[in-house]
């Protein structure tokens, strides 16, 4: 076949153009496709949620730890949220969540905590109000980088109290107070400064006086707090007092506070009340506590009138400061806001690890040994065990060589000094008083018989000790404070009930030993014990009843029951205290036709002489 050739003159257009064109076009599609698939099967396609919800770089963790706080704060809850804190960041958590209800509690506690929060590794850290953080719980949430809201919640009312001896609740003089609030303001201004919160309204947590008004600038749009010598120079006309955006608890006092004007110094000096919102809030002193460090807040100058808007009368300052869900959103404190700026409550751990992006979410739960020393350190149960202590104790030195009731009084005082031990509540001289107390008292059972000075000492040992544990830190770092006074109060009646619980219980011992089905065991007895336990049951009848103050000797054991020669008779006999071994003196106490209760004669003075006869007494 011929080649085909172009005739001469004809225009050189190739046929085979187009279809090159068609080619390479192709080629190149193929190749962007093919790309495109190589990227998607390297990076998955983003959940639904991710598209509509950016986490913020500096929220935005991995590995999150929610470390709970239930319940009234004390000792035990500092221990335990710093241990479990501790977990958080040994196993690498890049954000902490701190779950709060609680309606607060000890200061000291409150204030270990904030410390830890603040001084942790873990930078990221969210409280979560889920659903109540009152007094205590207020200022942990503060001193948090961020606040979550479940839907319905409360926060707030830090103020401090007073608690009556029986728990009530005590009106407090306005300087005392202050004096106490002084620390606490430093405290949540501190946060506030740290945490970007407003420095006038934390202050309402903690603090009467904190009349504020609400306000925002017309420029940036930013809302923020001023008091009323700000609000008099923005703006024209006494301040509005009424309709207020946040109303607050009602106060400890039906009488209003004393009207001062606070720009008359005779006034401001005789006044017993602070206000503290103020701009040098961070140097006010209050008797000898100088809060914090000047305030970076903006100053307010007559120059910027006309660049702010009133948005309304905040709160009026009469109570403790309390927000809501939506008050603490209005006030810029919650950040679980969606991009419509409408409030998204956090109600789920699911709601969290969306909240964070987090791959991995874990709670951290309180130890078993630290419910344990909750539970231990109660007064109901620390009243019980008292009682088995010293009810063992009675029968081991009643009854000894059996060593079951001397074991029981050990676990016991064990359950009594470990866990007040462990939260700083019992220091090495009680223990050492107990102890003592309790060498003292054998010493004067076993070693010089009867009740002397051995044993009132030993008595006031065991018992001061015990009083002691109930008193917190060494020996009560403040003992004239109202809660000292309080704790030593409970411990002093938790001791009375438990000492006459024992005295009663004693008593039934004393009465019916041998009659309780497992302590009967207790009381040992020989080979003729089972027709003894017959015919102590049936009077004594035609024997002669011997007299009180008769002598004789024991002839068989007496624990506390068994057998002594009275005279010339051997008869069924109870010993009134302790254990008495056979062959020993022993006197008639008390007799009838039922029982007849002996002593142990311990001096020779006392002992049986061959003059004695049945009937007869000796003196």
């Amino acid at each position: 076949m011929m080649p085909f050739r172009t005739p001469p003159g004809a225009d050189t257009v190739s046929v085979f153009a187009p279809s090159r064109a068609l080619r390479l076009l192709a080629a190149v599609l193929s190749l962007v496709a093919g790309v495109l698939a190589v990227a998607q099967e390297a990076s998955p396609p983003a959940s639904p949620q991710a598209i509509q919800t950016a986490i913020p770089a500096h929220r935005q963790a991995d590995n999150v730890a929610i470390i709970t706080i239930e319940g009234p704060i004390d000792k035990i809850t500092s221990y335990s949220f710093q241990r479990r804190l501790a977990i958080a960041e040994r196993n690498g958590a890049d954000a902490i969540v701190i779950d709060l209800n609680t309606p607060g509690g000890e200061v000291g506690a409150v204030l270990e905590i904030t410390d830890a929060i603040r001084n942790s590794t873990i930078t990221n850290s969210v409280a979560w109000i889920n659903p109540k953080a009152y007094s205590g719980g207020a200022i942990i949430a503060l001193a948090c980088k961020e606040i979550i809201t479940a839907k319905s919640v409360a926060m707030g009312d830090a103020l401090p109290i007073g608690i009556g001896p029986i728990g009530q609740l005590l009106e407090m003089p306005e300087a005392e107070r202050q004096k106490i609030t002084a620390p606490l303001l430093a405290e949540v201004v501190s946060s506030a400064r740290m945490r970007g919160w407003d420095e006038f309204v934390v202050q309402g947590f903690v603090a009467l006086g904190v009349e504020l008004w609400w306000v925002r600038d017309t420029t940036t749009g930013e809302t923020f707090a001023i008091n009323e010598a700000e609000y008099r120079m923005l703006f024209d006309g006494a301040p509005p007092k009424t309709r207020p955006i946040v109303s607050s608890a009602p106060t400890l006092s039906d009488a209003p506070p004393p009207a001062t004007d606070q720009s008359d110094p005779a006034q401001a000096q005789s006044s017993e009340r602070f206000l503290p919102a103020g701009p040098d809030v961070a140097a006010f002193a209050v008797g000898k506590d100088t809060i914090g460090t000047p305030s970076e807040r903006r100053s307010i100058s007559e120059s910027d009138k006309g660049n702010y808007e009133l948005v309304g009368y905040l709160f009026s300052g009469d109570g403790p400061l309390t927000l809501d869900a939506e008050q603490l959103a209005i006030l810029n404190f919650a950040s679980n806001i969606d991009q419509n700026g409408n409030l998204k409550p956090i109600l789920t751990d699911a709601d969290l690890q969306q909240y964070f992006g987090a791959k991995n979410l874990r709670r951290v739960e309180p130890s078993w040994s630290e419910m344990l020393v909750t539970f231990a350190t109660k007064l109901p149960v620390r009243g019980v065990l008292m009682v088995v202590f010293l009810l063992a104790l009675f029968l081991e030195m009643s009854h000894p060589g059996i060593g079951l009731p001397g074991a029981i009084a050990v676990a016991a005082l064990i359950g009594l000094l470990a866990p007040p031990a462990l939260i700083g509540m019992a220091n090495w001289w009680e223990i050492g008083a107990i102890l003592a107390g309790i060498l003292l008292i054998f010493f004067e059972i076993f070693v010089l018989p009867g009740f002397g000075i051995p044993g009132i000492a030993g008595l006031l040992l065991l018992f001061g000790g015990l009083l002691g544990t109930f008193v917190g830190g060494p020996g009560g770092l403040f003992p004239n404070s109202q809660q000292e006074q309080t704790n030593l109060l409970y411990g002093l009646l938790t001791m009375i009930l438990s000492a006459v619980s024992t005295g009663a219980g004693i008593y039934f011992l004393t009465k019916h030993l041998g009659a309780i089905p497992f302590l009967g065991r207790l009381v040992l007895s020989d080979e003729n014990d089972h027709e003894d336990l017959l015919l102590s049951q049936i009077p004594v009848g035609g024997e002669v009843i011997p007299q009180v103050g008769a002598v004789g000797k024991s002839i068989t054991p007496l624990r506390p029951s068994g057998r002594a020669q009275i005279g010339e008779q051997i008869i069924d006999v109870v010993s009134g205290l302790g254990y008495v071994e056979p062959g020993q003196p022993v006197r008639v106490v008390s007799a009838d036709e039922y029982r007849v209760v002996v002593e142990h004669l311990t001096t020779d003075n006392d002992a049986p002489t061959p003059d004695n006869t049945p009937g007869e007494s000796t003196t």
